[in-house]
């Protein structure tokens, strides 16, 4: 083997610690968005975007309970651009 270059075992590891790495952060995230999520329906804001302030589409709100951005503010944070601002 040329120095430098992994076995494939060693590569298969490494790409399975990426993989279970990726999964634990969106486990993680999921965790945060549900604890946000209940304490939105404590304070009575529950449908009302973190975020832009704007409500979250019923739609979104059906298929996603624990959704606490409306649509274009969870796009824009997951492509990791700055949020809304505030609608007036």
């Amino acid at each position: 083997m040329s120095k430098g270059f992994r076995s494939a075992d060693e590569t298969q590891v490494l790409t399975e610690q990426a993989t279970t790495a990726q999964i634990e952060e969106i486990l993680r995230q999921d965790r945060e968005q549900e604890a946000r999520s209940q304490e939105k329906r404590l304070q009575g804001t529950y449908g009302t975007c973190e975020n832009c302030e704007g409500p979250i589409g019923e739609e979104r709100l059906a298929a996603l309970p624990a959704a606490t951005r409306c649509v274009e503010c969870q796009a824009d944070w997951e492509a990791g651009r700055t949020s809304h601002s505030p609608r007036s």
